[in-house]
């Protein structure tokens, strides 16, 4: 299952290499499925989207924090139950004695009975199978940022009073950043997250090279791309602390809020989805 884009972004910033930033996942996740949470509605017509000319339907809208935080722990779950599921039958393919052989199959049976009921579960909460793929795009988020001891210190009453403003996530205290709200705003955050840590990366590179470098033609030329790739860079984060209060030089979590699952559909799929042509 992929968890990005279901949007174009048009509103990237300069340059063009991406990479990704922390996303907040269950703190509990580990083996067994929960399912307090609401199912996206149910329409007489599904809505359906189109992305890099493949055609997706909303499957399910998942609000809150944490009911996606509960999605997250039980993609997770039933995604290592198969993957347990096929080390097993690995397994079986190499055993060499009968006994050996029946206590691999007993444990397979029952991981396979558990995985199929925690699918059939799963379908019916989310309309999530593990037997299609899945783009599951946010469209609701909050940035924020983990605080150290001295920060909290110096952090105002007034503003440690406000909502959410400072909140403890996974035993850490974080302070509030930013709301971003919309499918395709969140693409365009994400696409230039990893588009200044991508820039960030290659500063790295160009310094390594510069430092290794002996020729003068080589070190000349070295120096101008790392001169003008800190300056884009520079730029950039600039701007990122303008629209979002987002830095390189801190760490950060998003808190996901909203998203939207989809999957993608067949030919016959769409047919049974298109309108009756009128007599």
């Amino acid at each position: 299952m992929t968890d990005s884009n279901s949007v174009d972004a048009p509103d990237p910033l300069t340059g063009s290499p991406r990479t990704t930033i922390t996303i907040q996942k269950h703190p509990t996740a580990n083996t067994r499925m929960t399912t307090e949470t609401t199912p996206g509605p149910a329409t007489n017509k599904p809505e359906i989207i189109e992305q890099n000319g493949q055609k997706l339907v909303l499957v399910a809208t998942i609000k809150t924090v944490a009911a996606n935080r509960e999605f997250q722990n039980n993609v997770n779950v039933v995604q290592k139950q198969r993957n347990f599921a096929v080390e097993l039958k690995q397994r079986l393919d190499q055993a060499f004695t009968s006994a050996e052989k029946a206590a691999i199959q007993k444990k397979l049976d029952e991981t396979l009975k558990s995985l199929d009921s925690n699918n059939a579960l799963m379908v019916k909460t989310y309309g999530f199978s593990l037997m299609r793929k899945y783009v599951l795009s946010f469209a609701k988020t909050r940035l924020y940022t983990p605080l150290t001891d001295e920060e909290y210190e110096k952090t105002s009453p007034e503003e440690k009073a406000k909502p959410d403003a400072i909140k403890t996530i996974d035993g850490k205290v974080h302070a509030y950043i930013a709301s971003i709200e919309g499918i395709a705003e969140n693409d365009i955050f994400r696409q230039n997250v990893q588009l200044v840590q991508t820039q960030r990366n290659r500063l790295v590179q160009l310094k390594q090279a510069l430092d290794k470098s002996t020729g003068e033609a080589d070190r000349q030329k070295l120096q101008e791309e790392f001169t003008k790739s800190e300056e884009v860079l520079k730029k950039n984060n600039e701007e990122m602390i303008k629209r979002y209060g987002f830095s390189l030089m801190r760490n950060y979590l998003l808190e996901v809020e909203e998203s939207s699952l989809y999957t993608s559909l067949t030919e016959e799929e769409i047919q049974k989805t298109a309108p009756a042509p009128q007599a």
